[in-house]
C-alpha cells in the first residue's frame, strides 16, 4: 500500500535497512527501482548491498521518490539481528543514531520518508521504555513535517494463541500494532 500510494512505476526507493528483502521483492513486483541495504546482507540475496547506517547514508538517497525505513526496534530482537545492530546499543546511543542520521538525510532529498516503528516497553525497567513520539520528536527537530500516521498490524504469527497466553499469565498486555509515519522535510 506505501508503494502505490506514495510512488509510480519507475520511481527510486531506498530501503537503508532491508533485512529480509521484502521491500525489495514488492518494489520488483511493483515496477519499482530500489536500492535495498543492510549492515547484515543475507548470503542468498545478491540484491542486498552491505552497508553500515552508522557511517551515514548512502550516496543514492538524494535521487530517491522515497525513503522507506523500518530499523531493528530497540532489544526486541537482539538476537535476531546480528552482532552489529543498533538494537544492541544502550538506549541513549540508540536514540542518538536516529539523531544522526534524521539530521543528515541528504538535503537534496526532496521525497517521502516513511518510517515505521514500534515502542519497546520494559516491564522490570521503564526507563528503557521508547515510545512511537520519542521517533517522531527525533525527526521533528530535525525538520522533518509528519503528514499522516497509520496503524499497521502485526503478522499473524506475533499474536499466535500461546503468545497471548503467555502474556495474559505474566499479566502484560500484548501490542498488536507498529506505527508507520509518513514526513516530509519542512520544519516541525
Amino acid at each position: 500500500n506505501l508503494l502505490y500510494f506514495y510512488t509510480e512505476q519507475g520511481d527510486f526507493v531506498i530501503d537503508p535497512m532491508t533485512g529480509s528483502g521484502t521491500t525489495i521483492d514488492v518494489c520488483a513486483f511493483m515496477g519499482r527501482k530500489i536500492y535495498g541495504y543492510d549492515v547484515h546482507p543475507l548470503p542468498d540475496r545478491e540484491d542486498i548491498i552491505e552497508h553500515d547506517m552508522t557511517s551515514g547514508w548512502p550516496a543514492r538517497t538524494a535521487q530517491a521518490k522515497l525513503i522507506f525505513w523500518d530499523p531493528p526496534y530497540f532489544k526486541k530482537k537482539d538476537d535476531g539481528y546480528g552482532l552489529k545492530s543498533i538494537s544492541r546499543l544502550e538506549k541513549s546511543e540508540y536514540l542518538e543514531f536516529f539523531v544522526k542520521c534524521a539530521q543528515d538525510i541528504p538535503s537534496k532529498f526532496s521525497g517521502c520518508l516513511a518510517f515505521l516503528c514500534s515502542d519497546f516497553n520494559d516491564e522490570d525497567d521503564p526507563e528503557q521504555n521508547i515510545f512511537f513520539w520519542d521517533y517522531v520528536n527525533i525527526f521533528m527537530d530535525a525538520g522533518w513535517k509528519p503528514e499522516r500516521r497509520i496503524q499497521i498490524p502485526l503478522s499473524t504469527q506475533q499474536v499466535h494463541p500461546d503468545i497471548v497466553n503467555r502474556f495474559r499469565k505474566e499479566k502484560r498486555m500484548a501490542r498488536l500494532n507498529r506505527d508507520l509515519v509518513i514526513m516530509k522535510r519542512g520544519g516541525s
